[in-house]
């Protein structure tokens, strides 16, 4: 009788664990199949989404505004649950990588938010916190530290895990008596989002003789060994895309008769350097002519030049405009000089040397 017990107990005891280890079974593998559903359907919804960075710029040293498209098939909400992540430099060249959050209320430092969401240019009323395909969404973010002249790297990531990154150049490079040593060498600036803010600094070529011709890259008037080299530094750059660059000269042509002045005009060459101080390649020659229009005057000329675009083989690398005199045909009238007038604080912004129109991505 006892023996019987005791096999009963067993059997029971086996019936159960094996019930037991089924049950185990079963929940795993149904488990594992939900959540290679619930992978498929995040894999799925992630090849759907798409987002394209439209724009970027800087109005301000620390007020950042972008706009990002829905390019995807996925509709995309809650705002408050993206990253966004701003890698830059301030003008003292520190580096910081910061996370903004979001704020739905006034916009405070340090945060982002979304301006509006807009179709064919036109504001988003049916659907007005939902991000549908084609539509654009416009924010806003407060930096600060406040930004320097470098490029701006933003990052903005979708929970499904989508980030499209963009890359905020500034409007405006403007030239600078500020220098900068690649290879230990010095060379003058190139600076985006900060005007003139010196006392400025005359670039000029010698004394060109009475009917002399030639081309002649200019220089300090105080010192000959500075030359009008002004490097921009490409950090965080990948392309400067194609468009048309505006160059905007303050210069003076002195001693020129008004007979001769159709022979004088500043020009440039635009040049990638290396971080050692070596050139990487010539982009272009003796383009952007603007020519003088009178006479022993600093005036405003300005001239256009089509950039073909350029894809930047290493971010240390720096982007180069050389500024040069011109003296063609005839030449002038005695002896004569071209000049240029760089980093002067003093003049309104629309008549300070610098070039407008660049794009970057």
């Amino acid at each position: 009788m006892t023996t019987a017990v005791v096999c009963i107990i067993c059997i029971a005891m086996v019936v159960v664990g094996c019930m037991t280890l089924s049950q185990g079974i079963l929940t795993s593998a149904d488990t594992a199949a939900l959540s290679a559903q619930q992978l498929s359907i995040r894999e799925g919804e992630m090849m759907r989404t798409r987002l394209t960075g439209v724009s970027a710029n800087l109005s301000a040293g620390n007020n950042l505004q972008a706009v990002i498209e829905n390019s995807g098939q996925t509709r995309l909400a809650s705002f408050d649950k993206w990253d966004f992540i701003v890698q830059y430099y301030d003008a003292s060249d520190n580096f910081y990588v910061n996370w903004l959050p979001y704020n739905k209320g006034a916009l405070g430092i340090n945060q982002w938010q979304k301006i509006g969401l807009f179709y064919d240019s036109k504001p988003e009323v049916f659907e007005p916190e939902i991000l549908n395909p084609e539509e654009q969404l416009d924010l806003e973010a407060i930096l600060s530290p406040a930004a320097g002249y470098r490029a701006i790297n933003i990052t903005l990531s979708t929970p499904n895990g989508i980030a499209p990154t963009l890359v905020c150049g500034p409007p405006v490079l403007t030239a600078h008596t500020e220098t900068v040593t690649p290879g230990g060498s010095n060379f003058y600036m190139l600076k985006g989002w900060t005007p003139a803010d010196s006392a400025a600094v005359t670039e000029t070529t010698a004394g060109i003789s009475d009917n002399g011709t030639g081309r002649w890259l200019l220089y300090n008037s105080t010192d000959a060994s500075s030359n009008a080299t002004h490097l921009f530094p490409l950090s965080g750059i990948k392309k400067i895309t194609a468009a048309i660059w505006t160059f905007n000269y303050h210069g003076r042509a002195d001693g020129w008769e008004s007979g001769s002045l159709a022979n004088a005009f500043l020009s440039v060459d635009i040049v990638i350097r290396k971080a050692d101080g070596s050139i990487r390649t010539d982009l272009a020659t003796d383009v952007a002519q603007a020519y003088f229009t009178s006479s022993n005057n600093w005036i405003d000329i300005s001239a256009s030049y089509n950039f073909p675009g350029y894809t930047v083989v290493n971010d240390t690398d720096y982007l180069e405009i050389d500024y040069y005199g011109n003296s063609e045909n005839d030449g002038p009238v005695g002896t004569s000089y071209l000049s240029l007038m760089v980093d002067d604080g003093s003049l309104p912004v629309s008549s300070q040397t610098c070039i407008t129109g660049l794009g970057w991505s």
